[in-house]
């Protein structure tokens, strides 16, 4: 919530998880305007020219304040032989690349579903309306929700199913106002 600045990292590879990738560079879009977290509009464009070389820029659509990064063929610069190896790295790996992605996803569903429940239980116009115990309840399955993203070892399907039984919970309290 609220940071004015956004890093954007560029990476060459073929894998889902940068950490399994080659890093090219970094740049920094700052100052933005503040705002809640998932509000921000940003957009990334990927430029290669014909002499391979490679212009990132980052744009925040709201203030239309931009940055960009250029990098030349030479840094990072794979061997065809490092490529070849990396997508076939890419290949063998599909599996826990997909099962990383969901669980990726679903982590960050579970974290914007939570995020607006804690609105709604801070809002001094919805709290109020909330039965003690239906509060109590959603507080409940929040906390049980918030843990279950510590675990580190946590599946796309524990994931999911933390945030539908939050979801269950909050329309069954909202609904018995």
């Amino acid at each position: 919530d609220n940071q004015q600045t956004v890093q954007f990292p560029v990476f060459q590879g073929e894998r889902v998880n940068c950490e399994d990738n080659t890093s090219l560079g970094e740049f920094t879009l700052a100052p933005i305007p503040p705002m809640k977290a998932g509000d921000a509009i940003l957009e990334v464009v990927f430029e290669v020219d014909v002499n391979g070389i490679l212009k990132v820029t980052a744009t925040e659509k709201t203030s239309g304040r931009s940055a960009n990064i250029t990098i030349s063929n030479s840094v990072g610069k794979l061997s065809s032989g490092e490529i070849e190896s990396m997508i076939n790295d890419a290949e063998k790996f599909k599996n826990s690349d997909e099962a990383f992605s969901k669980k990726f996803e679903a982590r960050q569903q579970l974290e914007s579903y939570i995020s607006r429940v804690e609105e709604i239980l801070s809002d001094p116009t919805m709290s109020p309306k909330l039965k003690r115990g239906n509060k109590d309840r959603i507080e409940s399955s929040l906390s049980d929700a918030m843990a279950q993203l510590e675990i580190e070892d946590s599946t796309s399907d524990d994931l999911k199913k933390k945030e539908l039984a939050l979801k269950r919970t909050v329309t069954k309290a909202m609904s018995s106002r």
